[in-house]
């Protein structure tokens, strides 16, 4: 992992501790790896509108493995919102 991506995953590793009543907090350095800033983004407003916490988990799961395949078959991010 180069310095660039460390920092990014340590900026979205910040902002997943807001999630941390929702997402299992050992999975947290995980998702901020898998995640990107909008996939972040988009569960946090997800969390806020009221969504709830299982359902927030699973879609947390189900956008790592969205942007993970993306990246491996394009090449490029998940275009947000997916």
């Amino acid at each position: 992992m180069t310095e660039v991506s460390s920092a990014s995953a340590l900026k979205r590793a910040e902002e997943l501790d807001a999630l941390d009543a929702i997402l299992p907090f050992d999975r947290r350095d995980q998702l901020a790896e898998l995640l990107t800033d909008d996939g972040v983004a988009t569960l946090k407003h997800l969390a806020k509108e009221g969504m709830g916490a299982n359902t927030l988990r699973a879609l947390a799961s189900d956008v790592a493995y969205l942007e993970i395949g993306c990246a491996l078959s394009t090449g490029a991010p998940l275009p947000c919102p997916a």
